[in-house]
């Protein structure tokens, strides 16, 4: 649970099961928006351990030349099992303008709908096609952004560790012959800069195998709990091959982010119909 007090909104959505010993909300991290477009194309010079390992990953996942020129990405955020899900958050995010759709439930039979700009935190918000007004309105755009924020970290991590704010730490004792392990941490950006992540890199491939966190608001003896990167899925974009993890599954349960789409073009009215289409 990210320490900051949630908007009725969120508490609608529930909660990633307990067994799998995190809040779905776990990743509102120390992220600003507009570092979230994944990376620049112009990478800063390797002058550490730490800054290998991480480039190294984000070559794994694609590389900073097909990151930085994707258009849009669609997905969702979902926790549960093959067969009983629960969409948190369906997303179409345009990466060259910030400009961003989530639906979410509201409900049984209702969804809302946030149209707004992720750099400028501006637009409206639908419930089943009319729209929210007011104070209700501004709550639920800030719910939205912090969907965003969340839900796009438990997907792009291993393309974000040259986010400027990101502190990377290469940590030998942890390292052994099969992983590399990043340890993560975060200046004065985002949501909630003290969380602490650790990163399992396997020496091979350069993809996540694991990581752990420890929140802001963990008790200092709060020891983090790995869960795995797994459902590693290669997608064809116009500047090269992608890769994405589309499930962390542990003890029994399992947090997606998968229905991912790399369209060229975007569906008609997607940032404009504020009926639900995803």
């Amino acid at each position: 649970m990210t320490h900051r007090e949630r908007t009725p909104f969120l508490l609608l959505i529930p909660l990633l099961v307990a067994s799998m010993g995190c809040s779905e909300n776990a990743s509102e991290n120390a992220v600003s928006a507009g570092s979230l477009g994944a990376g620049s194309a112009s990478m800063p010079a390797m002058e550490t351990k730490a800054d290998t390992v991480a480039m190294a990953v984000y070559n794994a996942y694609g590389g900073p030349a097909a990151w930085t020129a994707l258009p849009y990405l669609r997905f969702d955020f979902a926790t549960g099992s093959e067969s009983d899900r629960a969409v948190h958050g369906s997303h179409f995010w345009n990466r060259m303008t910030g400009d961003y759709r989530v639906e979410m439930p509201a409900g049984e039979d209702s969804t809302y709908v946030a149209l707004f700009n992720v750099n400028t935190r501006e637009g409206d918000v639908f419930l089943n096609g009319s729209e929210v007004e007011d104070e209700r309105e501004a709550e639920l755009l800030e719910s939205a952004y912090r969907r965003f924020i969340n839900d796009t970290y438990w997907m792009l991590m291993p393309v974000k560790l040259f986010d400027p704010g990101v502190h990377r730490e290469y940590v030998p004792d942890s390292s052994d012959v099969e992983h590399d392990v990043l340890r993560l941490s975060f200046g004065e950006v985002g949501l909630t800069p003290g969380d602490q992540y650790w990163v399992y890199v396997d020496r091979e491939t350069g993809l996540v195998d694991q990581w752990a966190f420890r929140l802001q608001n963990h008790p200092p003896d709060h020891v983090p709990q790995k869960i795995t990167w797994a459902g590693h899925t290669t997608f064809d974009t116009p500047q090269g091959d992608i890769v994405i993890s589309q499930e962390k599954p542990r003890d029994g349960s399992v947090l997606f982010t998968d229905n991912v789409a790399v369209p060229v073009e975007p569906p008609a009215g997607v940032f404009t119909d504020p009926e639900p289409m995803l």
